[in-house]
């Protein structure tokens, strides 16, 4: 099983999240903005099942 480029995408998405964290930190720590952290966890939940799905499984006859 190698690379895919919807591994790839979930592994950039991961890697954007780094930077959304201050964001959504500070929202939530100085605005109490909690609405903020739902989107956060459907964001990371769907890069995360990007970067480790494997994919459909082929069937050869």
């Amino acid at each position: 099983m190698g690379f895919r480029w919807f591994n790839i995408i979930g592994f950039l998405m991961l890697l954007f999240a780094l930077f959304l964290n201050e964001v959504v930190y500070l929202n939530v720590w100085y605005d109490l903005n909690f609405t903020v952290i739902i989107p956060a966890i459907l964001y990371l939940g769907v890069a995360l099942w990007l970067s480790l799905w494997g994919g459909h499984q082929r069937q050869d006859a």
